[in-house]
Formats: C-alpha cells, structure tokens, sequence
C-alpha cells in the first residue's frame, strides 16, 4: 500500500514537473523585433533604399506566401461557383430542350394521326361496303328467296 502510495506521488511529480519547466524556460522568451531601416546612398550600402533584418523579411515573405495562397482558394472558389452556376444553366437548357423536342413530338404524332383520320373520312367507301349496296342486295335475296319459296311451294302441290 506505501509502495502503491509513492509510485502515485512519483507519478504527480513527474507530470506537474514535465509540464511546467518547459513552460517556465521559454516563458521569457521573446520573438526577435522586426526592424525595417530606411538607408541612404553614401551609408555603408551601395544603394539607397529600405533594409529589413531577418525576422521582418520573414514576416514579409510569409504574408506574401498566405496572401498567394489566399487569393489561389478564392479564385478557385469563385471559380468553382461560377463552373457550378454555368453547368446549372446548360443542365436547365438541356432539360428545356429535352422537353421542348418531346412536346414537339407529341403534337406532331396527334397532328398525323387526326390528318389519317380525316383522310379516311373523305375517301369514298368501296362499292360493296355502302348502304345502298346492302339495301339492294337484301332486296334480292329477299325477292329470290319469295320466288325459291313459292316455286318449292308450287312442286310441292303438283
């Protein structure tokens, strides 16, 4: 139990120890001042100009590196907008002609189909399928089938 009690104060130790000396020995730490110094000719330069140290020419070269960056995802971002917005419109189109040439059809069909109709209407009917026709030909039958029955009717009293 002791033994367990210390192993768990050792482990205490340890963690506050590994957490709090890192912090403590870079807490005073500070990042080095940027400076930039305006030069003129005849100082010991070549040229007349503005000088950076190593840290503000860093800070310089990250912030055109992000604002490179930066600007690339909004163009493709704008870009990708616009290629979703114009697909859209070529799909809406698509669809519209689609639609268009499917109407476009059917209105043709039914135009063909009621054209068939009427000329089926005024085209005379053949000979044998009128009314006339028939009425005649019942007339017939009728009057030979009298004359069939009166004949059998005659040989039948002879």
């Amino acid at each position: 139990m002791l033994k367990k009690a210390i192993a768990h104060i050792i482990l205490v130790a340890f963690t506050v120890y590994s957490v709090t000396v890192p912090t403590i020995a870079y807490a005073d730490d500070k990042p080095p001042e940027e400076k930039v110094v305006t030069i003129t000719q005849g100082e010991p330069a070549p040229f007349t100009g503005t000088l950076f140290n190593t840290p503000a020419a860093a800070r310089l070269m990250i912030e055109l590196e992000f604002t490179q960056a930066s600007c690339k995802v909004e163009t493709d971002r704008q870009l990708g907008l616009l290629r979703s917005d114009l697909q859209l419109k070529i799909d809406l189109c698509s669809a519209r002609a689609e639609a268009l040439a499917l109407r476009h059809s059917e209105i043709l069909q039914i135009k063909n189909d009621q054209i068939k109709f009427l000329e089926d209407q005024f085209k005379p009917r053949p000979w044998y399928q009128t009314t006339e026709f028939g009425v005649v030909i019942g007339v017939v039958l009728g009057i030979g089938l009298t004359v069939a029955t009166g004949y059998a009717l005659g040989q039948i009293d002879r």
